[in-house]
């Protein structure tokens, strides 16, 4: 067993690198289409703070649509120097279909929801049962069109 360190940690779970990964999705007509992103690996601070881009006024609220967007925005990348949506608004250029995928995978390297642990069980034992409710929500939300 390796002894830790918050410098061994970061590295460990990889704050900052970047994960490729590939999405399905449906092209014009329907075919099945997959294309390679990268997902930049967030720091627990990173996720908490993903709504600051919305810049909403105190006590606003937000959607799920506009959280999507926004962890969209931060975490898939073209490439290590360039983000696929430079923007808010570019999240809305393309489908829905295309968006659920990409969260999905940002999902899987970045675990936000939390399902991950809570699904495999490896959650810590004083895990917040609030957390497991949140993802709980977040997985059971139809998806707006």
């Amino acid at each position: 067993m390796a002894k830790l360190s918050l410098t061994k940690a970061i590295e460990v779970v990889g704050i900052g690198s970047y994960v490729e990964k590939t999405i399905h999705f449906r092209d014009v007509n329907g075919a099945p289409f997959e294309g390679e992103i990268l997902i930049k690996v967030l720091s627990s601070d990173e996720v908490a703070k993903i709504t600051d881009i919305l810049k909403l006024k105190k006590d606003e609220k937000y959607t799920i649509e506009q959280y999507r967007a926004a962890m969209l925005v931060q975490s898939i990348f073209e490439s290590e120097d360039k983000p696929f949506f430079p923007d808010l608004k570019s999240t809305g250029l393309v489908s829905d279909e295309m968006k659920v995928a990409m969260y999905l995978a940002a999902d899987e390297v970045i675990n936000f929801t939390g399902k991950y642990w809570i699904l495999t069980g490896k959650q810590n034992s004083t895990a917040n049962s609030s957390a497991a409710e949140s993802a709980e929500e977040l997985l059971q939300k139809p998806e707006e069109t």
